[in-house]
């Protein structure tokens, strides 16, 4: 008699663990700081799943592949550059990304290193390209219109005057960001 309440039991504690093992192979939660793409035999089926909460997939056919929804950093490496006026000088270039479109970035991507590795190309590039359009002043000053002071005798006017620029830094800065930008 105990044998047999002992296996019944086992049998109930062994169902409750399959019952659980298929549970948490048919339900997955997706947090606020995620979005979800659901594939099937590797290929995405319907559409990305935005929203925060508890969903449900076929086991064993389909997989979860989560993709984070936060503002993410990209790095570029410090590299040295020409300038237009033949001055070499060495940029560190930094930038912020988010993925927009989680669906096209996982069909082309698939994950957050190549991604990366594609923003170095980009705006590797796009940097280089603009070093080398503009004067070592235009890259090192912020703005086109900034004075400088000037002394009353008429030697120190020349050290004290600012080369002329026609754009400056932060403009600069935005025609990298124009040129990487999707068309």
């Amino acid at each position: 008699m105990k044998f047999g309440a002992l296996m019944r039991s086992l049998w109930v504690v062994g169902g409750i663990i399959v019952l659980a093992v298929l549970v948490n192979l048919c339900f997955y939660t997706v947090s606020e700081n995620e979005q979800v793409i659901i594939t099937q035999f590797g290929r995405p089926v319907g559409q990305p799943i935005r929203q925060a909460g508890f969903h449900f997939k076929v086991p064993f056919i389909q997989t979860v592949n989560r993709i984070d929804k936060r503002v993410l950093e990209w790095d570029g490496r410090a590299n040295e550059m020409p300038t237009r006026d033949k001055l070499y000088i060495v940029v560190d270039s930094f930038g912020r990304w988010q993925i927009s479109d989680p669906l096209q970035y996982f069909t082309r991507l698939r994950d957050e290193r190549s991604a990366l590795s594609r923003l170095d190309d980009i705006i590797g590039s796009e940097m280089r390209n603009a070093i080398a359009k503009h004067d070592l002043i235009e890259i090192v000053r912020t703005v086109k219109d900034r004075k400088a002071a000037i002394d009353a005798s008429p030697e120190a006017q020349t050290f004290n005057q600012l080369l002329p620029i026609s754009i400056g830094r932060t403009a600069i800065e935005r025609e990298v960001v124009r040129a990487a930008a999707p068309n």
